[in-house]
């Protein structure tokens, strides 16, 4: 079992969330799309070559971004690791990915 937490704009939340559940993410026992998310504040300087969603290149942005969190089986980790990553409005979306040990 696996933990994936995405960092995404508060506007991609409803995106983001059904990519994960048409992927598999968000099962737990007989319940589908078990995810969390919270408001936090993020900063960025955006650096030459880069193509932002939000923010100007060399100046540093600050937003509000969600972030989700959800429980993933082995079986369908990759699938919904390429999910979010093909539904984030994000260059580089920050997809974090979590091993669980279930004692």
């Amino acid at each position: 079992m696996y933990k994936i937490q995405v960092y995404l704009p508060p506007e991609a939340l409803c995106r983001i969330r059904k990519a994960i559940e048409q992927a598999g993410g968000g099962r737990i026992g007989n319940y589908a799309g078990c995810m969390s998310w919270w408001k936090v504040r993020s900063s960025w300087i955006t650096l030459e070559g880069a193509h932002p969603y939000n923010g100007k290149t060399g100046e540093r942005t600050e937003a509000e971004e969600y972030i989700l969190q959800c429980r993933v089986d082995e079986d369908h980790v990759e699938e919904v690791i390429a999910a979010v990553k093909k539904a984030h409005p994000y260059e580089e979306p920050v997809v974090d990915v979590i091993r669980l040990e279930n004692r």
